[in-house]
């Protein structure tokens, strides 16, 4: 495959692509509290993804990519710039962690033209998504024509081409037209934090699917481990929050003179505990999840049971906050308020208890409950 000749491709390596991260998260904690309003467009934590090559990153190295975690080698890298854009802007985050999404099921499922699409999207400055979620009879394509809607399509305005199920005669399908012409509404939009996502609904109704614009086969969407072992870089996007909340945690602690109270000092203790956890927990699905070797029902199990205790663990990492720092923490502009805001919101992920169902069948099927061990 030739190089696109629209596209400068410069091999970044994984400590250049952290650092990338790093340019961008500066931008954005900069400006996440203004950006804190319903509806707000955050343009210049935008540019920066597409100025710094993060916008490409995810593609392939011939459309001006460095296959960031598309493969074991980059895993680590991707779980690093999500953790560090979430931890300036969980919003950000979770706009940026979509168009990974996007990539990785274009990049094992899609054709050389649709990653030529999403490579001109990124050269135009702009982000992909997946938009899954719907109410009642959703998505359907009937012909080459979209009919219905999606709720929850973070990235309304700024995304022209996202990954779109939709229902056809053969089963769920993923479509990725452009969608300029949808009818997007922002209102219902009102939540206790996330407001920088650009998070409504969209109404497709009368858009053109290309042939060309069906990625895969149907049901390829919902096949493991993509699916369900996916979730894993939402945590490290959320990760990156919790170590800020805690280095936060640790300024306050610092400044109101109370490293020597035993009190506080466990509370503190625990709330880094916490963190750790969720850092073992990312740290192990990551390398999991886009390792080839690793089963995909034990990825699927894996990333489950990560979900979970990473919610537990973050919960109570909030409630050691709050009472370690006490009124200050829920009043604005503290940056603590906000993120805790965004974090409360972002952990409401779908069907957490139905999660945690699968992993225990998979636990509880007969295998060595420890074969890294060697057990019978």
């Amino acid at each position: 495959m030739r190089n696109p000749p629209d596209i400068a491709v410069v091999p970044i390596n994984p400590p250049d692509l952290v650092h990338a991260a790093r340019r961008v998260a500066v931008i954005a904690e900069a400006l996440a509290a203004r950006h804190d309003v319903d509806g707000s467009v955050p343009s210049g934590e935008l540019a920066a993804l597409a100025n710094t090559g993060l916008l490409h990153a995810p593609l392939p190295p011939v459309w001006g990519g460095t296959s960031l975690g598309m493969n074991p080698s980059m895993a680590l890298a991707l779980r690093d710039v999500l953790r560090t854009i979430g931890g300036a802007s969980l919003s950000l985050g979770r706009l940026y962690e979509g168009h990974v999404n996007a990539v990785r099921l274009v990049t094992h499922y899609g054709d050389t033209g649709q990653l030529r699409r999403l490579a001109a999207e990124a050269t135009a400055g702009r982000l992909s998504a997946v938009w899954n979620a719907q109410t009642g009879e959703g998505l359907r394509l009937s012909g080459n024509n979209l009919v219905g809607s999606k709720i929850y399509t973070s990235g309304l305005g700024v995304v022209r081409r996202p990954v779109l199920t939709a229902m056809r005669g053969d089963g769920l399908v993923m479509v990725m037209p452009d969608v300029a012409a949808a009818r997007s509404d922002l209102s219902g939009w009102t939540p206790l934090g996330m407001r920088a996502s650009l998070t409504g609904v969209a109404d497709f109704t009368g858009i053109t699917v290309d042939p060309g614009d069906v990625i895969g086969a149907p049901g390829d969407y919902y096949r493991s481990p993509l699916f369900a072992g996916g979730a894993w870089r939402v945590l490290a996007v959320q990760l990156g929050a919790l170590e800020k909340l805690v280095a936060l945690y640790r300024v306050e602690m610092r400044k109101r003179g109370r490293t020597a109270d035993p009190v506080q000092r466990a509370r503190f203790g625990e709330a880094s505990a916490r963190v750790e956890t969720c850092r073992l927990w990312t740290l192990r699905t990551a390398i999991a999840a886009e390792d080839p070797a690793v089963d995909a029902a034990e990825i699927d199990a894996l990333v489950n049971m990560a979900r979970h205790e990473f919610e537990h663990a973050a919960l109570a990492i909030i409630e050691r906050i709050e009472r370690g720092i006490g009124l200050a923490a829920m009043l604005r502009p503290a940056p603590a308020e906000r993120i805790i805001r965004d974090l409360t919101t972002y952990l409401r992920q779908p069907f957490p208890d139905a999660a945690l169902d699968a992993a225990a069948g998979w636990a509880l099927a007969d295998r060595p409950l420890h074969a890294d061990l060697g057990d019978a």
